[in-house]
Protein backbone atom coordinates (compact mmCIF):
# COMPACT_ATOMS: atom_id res chain seq x y z
CA UNK A 1 0.00 0.00 0.00
CA UNK A 2 1.17 3.48 -1.24
CA UNK A 3 0.30 6.54 0.92
CA UNK A 4 0.01 9.90 -0.85
CA UNK A 5 1.83 12.71 0.27
CA UNK A 6 -0.88 14.08 1.89
CA UNK A 7 -2.04 11.36 4.03
CA UNK A 8 1.86 10.93 4.80
CA UNK A 9 1.68 14.48 6.05
CA UNK A 10 -1.41 13.82 8.32
CA UNK A 11 -0.06 10.53 9.37
CA UNK A 12 2.73 11.89 11.31
CA UNK A 13 0.42 15.22 12.31
CA UNK A 14 -1.29 12.72 14.00
CA UNK A 15 1.94 11.34 15.83
CA UNK A 16 2.47 7.91 14.05
CA UNK A 17 4.87 7.14 11.16
CA UNK A 18 3.60 5.53 7.44
CA UNK A 19 6.01 2.76 8.54
CA UNK A 20 3.97 2.04 11.68
CA UNK A 21 0.61 2.28 10.19
CA UNK A 22 1.81 -0.23 7.35
CA UNK A 23 2.89 -2.92 10.12
CA UNK A 24 -0.08 -2.36 11.82
CA UNK A 25 -2.23 -3.20 8.36
CA UNK A 26 0.04 -6.02 7.82
CA UNK A 27 -0.72 -7.43 10.94
CA UNK A 28 -4.62 -6.97 10.52
CA UNK A 29 -4.37 -8.40 7.29
CA UNK A 30 -2.11 -11.67 8.61
CA UNK A 31 -4.68 -11.87 11.23
CA UNK A 32 -2.97 -14.72 12.60
CA UNK A 33 -2.92 -15.08 16.23
CA UNK A 34 0.53 -15.83 17.18
CA UNK A 35 1.29 -16.39 20.94
CA UNK A 36 1.50 -20.16 21.58
CA UNK A 37 0.81 -21.15 24.99
CA UNK A 38 2.86 -24.64 26.36
CA UNK A 39 0.62 -25.83 29.82
CA UNK A 40 -1.51 -23.99 32.32
CA UNK A 41 1.13 -22.21 34.73
CA UNK A 42 -0.56 -23.89 38.20
CA UNK A 43 0.69 -24.19 42.11
CA UNK A 44 4.15 -25.63 42.20
CA UNK A 45 4.77 -25.64 38.26
CA UNK A 46 4.90 -21.11 37.97
CA UNK A 47 2.68 -20.57 40.75
CA UNK A 48 3.28 -20.05 43.94
CA UNK A 49 1.23 -20.62 47.66
CA UNK A 50 3.18 -18.93 50.12
CA UNK A 51 2.23 -20.27 53.50
CA UNK A 52 1.00 -18.18 56.54
CA UNK A 53 4.13 -18.08 58.35
CA UNK A 54 5.84 -16.59 54.51
CA UNK A 55 2.75 -14.60 54.39
CA UNK A 56 3.33 -12.34 57.25
CA UNK A 57 7.49 -12.59 56.51
CA UNK A 58 6.88 -11.13 53.41
CA UNK A 59 3.95 -8.78 54.80
CA UNK A 60 6.62 -7.40 57.62
CA UNK A 61 9.28 -7.15 55.36
CA UNK A 62 6.90 -4.62 53.35
CA UNK A 63 6.38 -2.83 56.43
CA UNK A 64 10.17 -2.19 57.42
CA UNK A 65 11.43 -1.77 54.02
CA UNK A 66 8.96 0.76 52.05
CA UNK A 67 10.56 3.63 53.48
CA UNK A 68 13.14 3.06 51.28
CA UNK A 69 10.85 3.39 48.50
CA UNK A 70 8.96 5.74 46.19
CA UNK A 71 6.23 4.09 45.86
CA UNK A 72 2.74 4.72 43.39
CA UNK A 73 -0.81 3.37 42.38
CA UNK A 74 -1.36 3.10 38.61
CA UNK A 75 -4.94 2.62 37.83
CA UNK A 76 -6.52 2.45 33.84
CA UNK A 77 -9.68 4.03 34.16
CA UNK A 78 -10.73 5.42 30.93
CA UNK A 79 -13.35 3.13 30.20
CA UNK A 80 -17.09 4.47 29.70
CA UNK A 81 -19.68 2.98 31.91
CA UNK A 82 -21.22 1.73 28.21
CA UNK A 83 -20.63 -1.82 28.89
CA UNK A 84 -21.49 -1.52 32.38
CA UNK A 85 -25.00 -0.57 31.59
CA UNK A 86 -25.18 -2.70 27.92
CA UNK A 87 -28.20 -4.35 28.92
CA UNK A 88 -29.62 -1.34 30.50
CA UNK A 89 -28.87 1.33 27.83
CA UNK A 90 -30.99 -1.68 25.68
CA UNK A 91 -34.05 -1.23 27.54
CA UNK A 92 -34.04 1.81 27.59
CA UNK A 93 -34.20 1.91 23.81
CA UNK A 94 -36.55 -0.78 22.72
CA UNK A 95 -38.96 -0.99 26.04
CA UNK A 96 -42.57 0.30 25.37
CA UNK A 97 -44.07 1.29 28.33
CA UNK A 98 -47.64 0.50 28.33
CA UNK A 99 -47.26 -2.21 25.47
CA UNK A 100 -44.31 -4.37 27.09
CA UNK A 101 -44.29 -6.29 30.54
CA UNK A 102 -40.93 -6.10 31.64
CA UNK A 103 -40.81 -9.87 32.20
CA UNK A 104 -41.22 -10.88 29.06
CA UNK A 105 -38.91 -8.47 27.60
CA UNK A 106 -36.02 -9.03 29.39
CA UNK A 107 -36.59 -12.63 29.22
CA UNK A 108 -37.05 -12.47 25.68
CA UNK A 109 -33.84 -10.27 24.72
CA UNK A 110 -31.98 -12.15 27.32
CA UNK A 111 -30.70 -9.30 29.41
CA UNK A 112 -28.73 -11.23 32.01
CA UNK A 113 -28.05 -8.44 34.46
CA UNK A 114 -30.93 -7.19 34.88
CA UNK A 115 -33.63 -9.40 37.61
CA UNK A 116 -35.74 -11.70 35.64
CA UNK A 117 -38.72 -10.99 38.34
CA UNK A 118 -40.16 -7.16 38.25
CA UNK A 119 -40.89 -7.59 41.86
CA UNK A 120 -37.33 -8.62 42.84
CA UNK A 121 -35.66 -5.71 40.55
CA UNK A 122 -38.01 -2.76 42.01
CA UNK A 123 -36.94 -4.03 45.19
CA UNK A 124 -33.23 -3.88 44.74
CA UNK A 125 -32.51 -0.80 43.07
CA UNK A 126 -32.87 1.19 46.59
CA UNK A 127 -29.20 -1.01 47.00
CA UNK A 128 -27.29 1.23 44.39
CA UNK A 129 -25.39 3.34 46.13
CA UNK A 130 -26.88 6.22 43.57
CA UNK A 131 -30.40 5.70 44.61
CA UNK A 132 -31.14 8.83 46.67
CA UNK A 133 -29.43 10.92 43.55
CA UNK A 134 -32.00 8.97 41.69
CA UNK A 135 -34.61 9.40 43.66
CA UNK A 136 -34.22 13.19 43.84
CA UNK A 137 -34.08 13.88 40.10
CA UNK A 138 -37.26 11.71 39.82
CA UNK A 139 -38.80 14.15 42.56
CA UNK A 140 -37.95 17.33 40.55
CA UNK A 141 -38.85 15.70 36.97
CA UNK A 142 -41.27 13.29 37.75
CA UNK A 143 -43.30 13.79 40.22
CA UNK A 144 -45.80 11.48 39.79
CA UNK A 145 -43.28 8.53 39.63
CA UNK A 146 -44.82 6.14 42.52
CA UNK A 147 -47.80 6.73 40.62
CA UNK A 148 -47.11 5.07 37.35
CA UNK A 149 -47.55 1.45 36.68
CA UNK A 150 -44.61 -0.95 37.87
CA UNK A 151 -43.61 -1.85 34.19
CA UNK A 152 -43.02 2.42 33.58
CA UNK A 153 -41.75 2.33 36.80
CA UNK A 154 -38.93 0.37 36.09
CA UNK A 155 -38.45 1.91 32.41
CA UNK A 156 -38.18 5.13 34.35
CA UNK A 157 -35.88 4.34 37.27
CA UNK A 158 -33.04 2.96 34.12
CA UNK A 159 -34.23 6.22 31.93
CA UNK A 160 -33.30 9.07 34.52
CA UNK A 161 -29.95 6.90 35.70
CA UNK A 162 -28.69 6.87 31.94
CA UNK A 163 -29.86 9.56 30.15
CA UNK A 164 -28.50 13.31 30.05
CA UNK A 165 -32.16 14.76 31.90
CA UNK A 166 -31.35 12.47 34.88
CA UNK A 167 -27.81 11.14 36.56
CA UNK A 168 -26.46 10.82 33.03
CA UNK A 169 -24.23 7.76 33.82
CA UNK A 170 -24.43 6.37 30.30
CA UNK A 171 -21.99 8.68 29.17
CA UNK A 172 -19.82 8.92 32.32
CA UNK A 173 -16.23 7.27 32.54
CA UNK A 174 -16.96 4.09 35.12
CA UNK A 175 -14.70 6.03 37.41
CA UNK A 176 -17.03 8.71 38.23
CA UNK A 177 -19.96 6.13 38.86
CA UNK A 178 -21.21 6.02 42.70
CA UNK A 179 -20.16 2.39 43.52
CA UNK A 180 -20.60 2.01 47.67
CA UNK A 181 -22.60 3.90 50.19
CA UNK A 182 -21.27 3.41 53.84
CA UNK A 183 -24.06 6.27 54.96
CA UNK A 184 -26.25 9.08 54.40
CA UNK A 185 -23.43 11.33 53.99
CA UNK A 186 -20.76 8.92 52.52
CA UNK A 187 -20.49 7.35 49.02
CA UNK A 188 -17.77 6.53 47.50
CA UNK A 189 -17.11 6.51 43.39
CA UNK A 190 -15.00 3.55 42.32
CA UNK A 191 -12.31 6.79 41.82
CA UNK A 192 -12.53 7.15 45.69
CA UNK A 193 -12.30 3.71 46.59
CA UNK A 194 -9.28 3.17 44.95
CA UNK A 195 -7.63 6.05 46.35
CA UNK A 196 -8.29 4.59 49.96
CA UNK A 197 -6.82 1.90 48.45
CA UNK A 198 -3.81 4.10 47.42
CA UNK A 199 -3.82 5.69 51.09
CA UNK A 200 -3.72 1.98 52.50
CA UNK A 201 0.04 0.98 51.02
CA UNK A 202 1.36 3.86 48.67
CA UNK A 203 1.81 5.63 51.84
CA UNK A 204 5.38 6.43 53.75
CA UNK A 205 6.93 8.13 56.58
CA UNK A 206 7.80 11.00 54.60
CA UNK A 207 5.67 10.56 51.44
CA UNK A 208 2.33 10.84 50.69
CA UNK A 209 0.23 8.25 48.91
CA UNK A 210 0.40 8.87 45.33
CA UNK A 211 -1.94 7.60 42.75
CA UNK A 212 -2.24 8.16 38.96
CA UNK A 213 -5.95 7.65 36.81
CA UNK A 214 -5.14 7.19 33.18
CA UNK A 215 -8.60 8.76 30.99
CA UNK A 216 -9.39 9.44 28.12
CA UNK A 217 -9.14 13.35 26.69
CA UNK A 218 -12.67 13.67 26.36
CA UNK A 219 -13.19 13.16 30.38
CA UNK A 220 -10.02 15.41 31.59
CA UNK A 221 -12.18 18.17 32.81
CA UNK A 222 -14.96 15.68 33.96
CA UNK A 223 -12.30 14.17 36.31
CA UNK A 224 -10.21 17.65 36.91
CA UNK A 225 -13.51 19.17 38.22
CA UNK A 226 -14.41 15.52 40.40
CA UNK A 227 -10.76 15.72 42.01
CA UNK A 228 -10.62 19.64 43.09
CA UNK A 229 -14.04 19.05 44.75
CA UNK A 230 -13.07 16.04 47.09
CA UNK A 231 -12.51 16.72 50.33
CA UNK A 232 -8.70 18.12 50.87
CA UNK A 233 -5.91 15.38 51.97
CA UNK A 234 -2.67 16.11 51.80
CA UNK A 235 -1.94 12.37 52.78
CA UNK A 236 -2.55 11.49 49.09
CA UNK A 237 -1.19 13.23 45.64
CA UNK A 238 -3.56 12.21 42.49
CA UNK A 239 -2.33 12.53 39.10
CA UNK A 240 -4.56 11.65 35.19
CA UNK A 241 -2.37 10.95 32.62
CA UNK A 242 -3.92 10.40 28.73
CA UNK A 243 -3.59 7.82 26.53
CA UNK A 244 -1.18 8.86 23.86
CA UNK A 245 -2.20 9.68 20.49
CA UNK A 246 0.56 8.29 18.53
CA UNK A 247 -0.30 4.58 20.08
CA UNK A 248 -3.58 4.81 18.16
CA UNK A 249 -4.27 2.37 15.85
CA UNK A 250 -6.31 2.04 12.48
CA UNK A 251 -8.94 -0.03 11.47
CA UNK A 252 -9.91 -2.16 8.17
CA UNK A 253 -13.35 -3.33 6.11
CA UNK A 254 -14.45 -6.36 5.62
CA UNK A 255 -12.47 -5.65 2.11
CA UNK A 256 -9.27 -4.85 4.19
CA UNK A 257 -9.17 -1.36 3.04
CA UNK A 258 -8.79 1.09 5.51
CA UNK A 259 -11.58 2.73 7.42
CA UNK A 260 -11.39 6.71 6.38
CA UNK A 261 -14.35 9.01 7.57
CA UNK A 262 -16.60 11.80 4.83
CA UNK A 263 -13.39 14.20 4.39
CA UNK A 264 -11.26 10.81 3.11
CA UNK A 265 -8.97 10.99 6.13
CA UNK A 266 -7.59 7.58 7.82
CA UNK A 267 -10.03 7.05 11.12
CA UNK A 268 -7.39 5.96 14.36
CA UNK A 269 -8.89 5.03 17.26
CA UNK A 270 -7.29 4.23 20.68
CA UNK A 271 -5.16 0.97 20.64
CA UNK A 272 -6.11 -0.72 23.49
CA UNK A 273 -4.49 -1.07 26.96
CA UNK A 274 -1.32 -2.00 26.03
CA UNK A 275 -0.96 1.57 24.39
CA UNK A 276 0.03 2.32 28.20
CA UNK A 277 3.26 0.71 28.66
CA UNK A 278 4.07 4.40 27.59
CA UNK A 279 2.22 6.10 30.02
CA UNK A 280 3.42 3.40 32.36
CA UNK A 281 7.20 4.42 31.21
CA UNK A 282 6.43 8.05 32.48
CA UNK A 283 6.26 7.00 35.56
CA UNK A 284 9.43 7.48 38.28
CA UNK A 285 8.48 5.35 41.06
CA UNK A 286 10.62 2.51 42.08
CA UNK A 287 7.74 0.18 42.96
CA UNK A 288 4.03 0.49 41.08
CA UNK A 289 1.11 -1.18 41.77
CA UNK A 290 -1.92 -1.64 39.14
CA UNK A 291 -4.94 -2.35 39.50
CA UNK A 292 -8.52 -1.99 37.31
CA UNK A 293 -11.00 0.80 37.97
CA UNK A 294 -13.62 -1.37 38.70
CA UNK A 295 -11.75 -3.97 41.41
CA UNK A 296 -12.65 -2.58 44.45
CA UNK A 297 -14.35 -3.69 47.66
CA UNK A 298 -16.37 -1.82 50.37
CA UNK A 299 -15.59 -1.19 54.16
CA UNK A 300 -13.89 -3.89 56.07
CA UNK A 301 -14.09 -6.32 52.51
CA UNK A 302 -11.08 -4.16 51.75
CA UNK A 303 -8.85 -5.37 54.16
CA UNK A 304 -7.83 -8.35 52.72
CA UNK A 305 -6.73 -6.58 49.54
CA UNK A 306 -4.41 -4.22 51.31
CA UNK A 307 -3.12 -7.26 53.19
CA UNK A 308 -2.03 -8.92 49.84
CA UNK A 309 -1.06 -5.97 47.82
CA UNK A 310 1.69 -5.59 50.77
CA UNK A 311 2.36 -9.16 50.96
CA UNK A 312 2.72 -8.93 47.19
CA UNK A 313 4.99 -5.66 46.92
CA UNK A 314 6.85 -7.11 49.96
CA UNK A 315 7.85 -10.31 47.80
CA UNK A 316 8.95 -8.03 45.16
CA UNK A 317 11.05 -6.32 46.99
CA UNK A 318 12.87 -9.50 48.23
CA UNK A 319 13.33 -9.88 45.06
CA UNK A 320 14.88 -6.78 44.22
CA UNK A 321 17.28 -7.20 46.90
CA UNK A 322 18.50 -10.50 45.82
CA UNK A 323 18.89 -9.28 42.22
CA UNK A 324 20.52 -6.30 43.35
CA UNK A 325 23.17 -8.42 45.57
CA UNK A 326 23.88 -10.75 42.74
CA UNK A 327 23.67 -8.63 39.88
CA UNK A 328 26.61 -6.18 41.76
CA UNK A 329 28.62 -9.30 41.57
CA UNK A 330 28.33 -10.12 38.06
CA UNK A 331 28.62 -6.41 37.29
CA UNK A 332 32.37 -6.74 39.07
CA UNK A 333 32.59 -10.51 37.74
CA UNK A 334 33.22 -11.79 40.87
CA UNK A 335 31.74 -15.04 41.10
CA UNK A 336 32.61 -18.23 39.63
CA UNK A 337 31.67 -22.00 40.52
CA UNK A 338 29.89 -21.83 43.42
CA UNK A 339 29.02 -18.25 43.98
CA UNK A 340 27.66 -18.44 39.88
CA UNK A 341 26.08 -21.66 40.54
CA UNK A 342 23.88 -19.67 43.23
CA UNK A 343 22.86 -16.80 41.18
CA UNK A 344 21.86 -19.45 38.46
CA UNK A 345 19.66 -21.67 40.89
CA UNK A 346 17.93 -17.93 41.62
CA UNK A 347 17.44 -16.88 38.27
CA UNK A 348 16.07 -20.63 37.61
CA UNK A 349 14.31 -20.62 40.99
CA UNK A 350 12.83 -17.48 41.85
CA UNK A 351 12.59 -15.46 38.52
CA UNK A 352 11.30 -18.60 36.56
CA UNK A 353 14.10 -17.71 33.98
CA UNK A 354 14.52 -20.92 31.52
CA UNK A 355 18.15 -20.39 29.75
CA UNK A 356 19.19 -20.45 26.21
CA UNK A 357 19.97 -23.91 24.77
CA UNK A 358 23.98 -24.38 25.00
CA UNK A 359 24.14 -22.37 27.94
CA UNK A 360 26.01 -24.80 29.87
CA UNK A 361 28.62 -24.81 26.92
CA UNK A 362 29.69 -21.01 27.66
CA UNK A 363 32.89 -20.55 29.90
CA UNK A 364 32.26 -18.48 32.93
CA UNK A 365 32.57 -15.01 30.94
CA UNK A 366 29.56 -15.83 28.79
CA UNK A 367 27.61 -16.76 31.49
CA UNK A 368 28.02 -13.55 33.77
CA UNK A 369 27.26 -11.75 30.70
CA UNK A 370 24.50 -14.17 29.80
CA UNK A 371 23.35 -14.24 33.43
CA UNK A 372 23.37 -10.21 33.62
CA UNK A 373 21.67 -9.94 30.94
CA UNK A 374 18.60 -11.88 32.06
CA UNK A 375 18.48 -10.64 35.67
CA UNK A 376 18.66 -7.33 34.92
CA UNK A 377 15.44 -6.53 33.83
CA UNK A 378 11.75 -5.19 35.06
CA UNK A 379 9.85 -7.79 37.32
CA UNK A 380 6.26 -8.05 37.98
CA UNK A 381 4.59 -9.90 40.90
CA UNK A 382 1.00 -10.48 39.85
CA UNK A 383 -1.10 -11.99 41.94
CA UNK A 384 -3.60 -14.88 40.93
CA UNK A 385 -6.87 -15.97 41.92
CA UNK A 386 -8.20 -19.33 41.80
CA UNK A 387 -10.62 -19.60 38.43
CA UNK A 388 -13.74 -19.83 38.91
CA UNK A 389 -15.21 -18.89 34.83
CA UNK A 390 -14.58 -15.20 34.96
CA UNK A 391 -13.90 -14.75 31.31
CA UNK A 392 -10.33 -12.89 30.47
CA UNK A 393 -6.58 -13.74 30.81
CA UNK A 394 -4.78 -16.47 33.09
CA UNK A 395 -1.18 -17.66 33.99
CA UNK A 396 0.60 -20.07 31.10
CA UNK A 397 3.73 -20.78 30.22
CA UNK A 398 4.29 -20.12 26.92
CA UNK A 399 7.00 -19.07 24.36
CA UNK A 400 7.99 -15.50 24.68
CA UNK A 401 9.16 -13.56 21.58
CA UNK A 402 12.82 -15.20 21.47
CA UNK A 403 10.78 -18.59 21.65
CA UNK A 404 11.86 -19.04 25.27
CA UNK A 405 9.63 -20.41 27.61
CA UNK A 406 8.33 -18.02 29.91
CA UNK A 407 5.55 -17.11 31.95
CA UNK A 408 3.05 -14.67 30.94
CA UNK A 409 -0.63 -13.64 31.11
CA UNK A 410 -2.21 -14.49 27.91
CA UNK A 411 -5.85 -13.70 27.09
CA UNK A 412 -8.02 -15.91 25.36
CA UNK A 413 -8.50 -13.52 22.80
CA UNK A 414 -4.46 -14.05 22.08
CA UNK A 415 -5.44 -18.15 21.30
CA UNK A 416 -6.33 -19.28 17.86
CA UNK A 417 -10.02 -20.61 17.96
CA UNK A 418 -9.32 -23.15 15.52
CA UNK A 419 -6.44 -24.22 16.91
CA UNK A 420 -8.06 -27.54 19.58
CA UNK A 421 -4.83 -27.96 21.13
CA UNK A 422 -3.98 -24.77 22.14
CA UNK A 423 -7.88 -23.98 23.29
CA UNK A 424 -7.28 -27.55 25.45
CA UNK A 425 -4.50 -25.67 26.95
CA UNK A 426 -6.46 -22.52 27.72
CA UNK A 427 -9.29 -24.74 29.38
CA UNK A 428 -7.21 -26.59 31.73
CA UNK A 429 -6.11 -23.23 33.51
CA UNK A 430 -6.74 -23.33 36.97
CA UNK A 431 -6.47 -19.67 37.71
CA UNK A 432 -7.35 -16.38 36.27
CA UNK A 433 -5.55 -13.05 35.73
CA UNK A 434 -7.30 -10.17 38.48
CA UNK A 435 -4.81 -7.52 37.18
CA UNK A 436 -3.15 -7.59 40.46
CA UNK A 437 0.66 -6.53 39.83
CA UNK A 438 3.06 -5.08 41.66
CA UNK A 439 6.10 -3.75 39.37
CA UNK A 440 9.71 -2.79 39.63
CA UNK A 441 10.60 -0.74 36.38
CA UNK A 442 14.21 0.29 37.47
CA UNK A 443 16.81 -1.18 37.33
CA UNK A 444 19.67 -2.53 40.54
CA UNK A 445 21.66 0.92 39.76
CA UNK A 446 18.16 3.05 39.79
CA UNK A 447 17.88 3.65 36.63
CA UNK A 448 14.48 3.33 34.39
CA UNK A 449 14.68 0.09 31.80
CA UNK A 450 13.15 1.58 28.78
CA UNK A 451 9.98 -0.89 28.73
CA UNK A 452 9.27 -0.59 25.14
CA UNK A 453 12.57 -2.93 25.01
CA UNK A 454 10.13 -5.59 26.64
CA UNK A 455 7.34 -5.17 24.23
CA UNK A 456 6.53 -8.38 21.90
CA UNK A 457 4.40 -6.39 18.75
CA UNK A 458 3.49 -10.22 17.26
CA UNK A 459 1.43 -10.26 20.50
CA UNK A 460 -0.60 -7.83 18.86
CA UNK A 461 -4.82 -8.76 19.24
CA UNK A 462 -7.00 -8.18 16.18
CA UNK A 463 -10.79 -7.80 17.21
CA UNK A 464 -13.62 -7.35 15.28
CA UNK A 465 -16.11 -4.00 16.23
CA UNK A 466 -18.20 -1.75 13.89
CA UNK A 467 -18.15 1.66 12.79
CA UNK A 468 -21.17 3.48 11.17
CA UNK A 469 -22.74 0.32 11.53
CA UNK A 470 -20.30 -1.85 9.17
CA UNK A 471 -17.75 -4.57 10.63
CA UNK A 472 -14.48 -3.43 10.69
CA UNK A 473 -11.07 -5.40 11.75
CA UNK A 474 -9.32 -3.58 14.81
CA UNK A 475 -5.26 -3.42 15.73
CA UNK A 476 -4.98 -3.64 19.33
CA UNK A 477 -1.24 -3.01 20.65
CA UNK A 478 0.15 -6.25 23.01
CA UNK A 479 -1.74 -5.91 26.11
CA UNK A 480 -0.39 -3.87 29.13
CA UNK A 481 -0.53 -7.03 31.35
CA UNK A 482 0.52 -9.36 28.10
CA UNK A 483 2.72 -8.94 25.28
CA UNK A 484 3.53 -5.42 26.53
CA UNK A 485 5.68 -7.17 29.64
CA UNK A 486 6.54 -9.83 27.62
CA UNK A 487 10.44 -9.84 28.14
CA UNK A 488 9.95 -8.87 32.06
CA UNK A 489 10.96 -11.04 34.71
CA UNK A 490 7.56 -12.69 36.34
CA UNK A 491 6.39 -14.02 39.34
CA UNK A 492 2.75 -15.18 40.07
CA UNK A 493 1.60 -16.04 43.19
CA UNK A 494 -1.94 -16.77 44.55
CA UNK A 495 -4.31 -14.58 46.60
CA UNK A 496 -7.48 -15.34 47.43
CA UNK A 497 -10.55 -15.01 45.42
CA UNK A 498 -12.22 -12.06 47.80
CA UNK A 499 -9.43 -9.51 46.41
CA UNK A 500 -11.31 -9.85 42.85
CA UNK A 501 -14.61 -7.92 43.12
CA UNK A 502 -15.02 -6.58 39.64
CA UNK A 503 -18.56 -4.60 38.53
CA UNK A 504 -18.28 -5.50 34.71
CA UNK A 505 -22.15 -5.02 34.43
CA UNK A 506 -24.42 -3.00 37.02
CA UNK A 507 -25.86 -5.94 38.83
CA UNK A 508 -22.47 -6.69 40.12
CA UNK A 509 -22.71 -3.76 42.74
CA UNK A 510 -25.43 -5.66 44.60
CA UNK A 511 -23.39 -8.40 44.87
CA UNK A 512 -21.94 -8.90 48.80
CA UNK A 513 -18.46 -7.49 48.40
CA UNK A 514 -20.74 -3.81 47.57
CA UNK A 515 -23.38 -3.72 49.95
CA UNK A 516 -21.64 -5.11 53.16
CA UNK A 517 -21.76 -2.92 55.90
Amino acid sequence: MNFSKEEKQYIRQYGLSPEEVLRQIQMIKKNKVNTTILEPATIGNGIIRLSADEENKFLNYFETQKDKFHLQKFVPASGAATRLFKDWNFFYKNYQPGRDYYERFVKKHQLSSMESDLDDFLNNFPGFAFYQDLMTTLQENLPGFFQLDENEQAWQLIRFTLADEGLGYLNKPKALIKFHRYNQNEIRTALEEQIQEALAYTITTDKPAKITFSIHPSQQQNFDDYINNLKPNNAVKIETTNQKASTDAVMLDAENNLVKDEKGQIVFRPGGHGSLIYNLQDLDSDIIFIKNIDNVQKGKAQNISHRYKKILAGYLMNLMAESKKYLELLRDEKPIHEALQAIEDFAKNQLNIHFIEGYESLNNSGKRKYLAYKINRPIRVAGMVKNTGEPGGGPFWANDKNGLKSLQIVEKAQIDPQDFHQQTIMAKATHFNPVDLVLSIKDFEGHKFDLTEYINPEAAIITHKTYKNKPVKVYEHPGLWNGAMDGWNTVFIEVPNDTFSPVKTIDDLLKPAHQQS
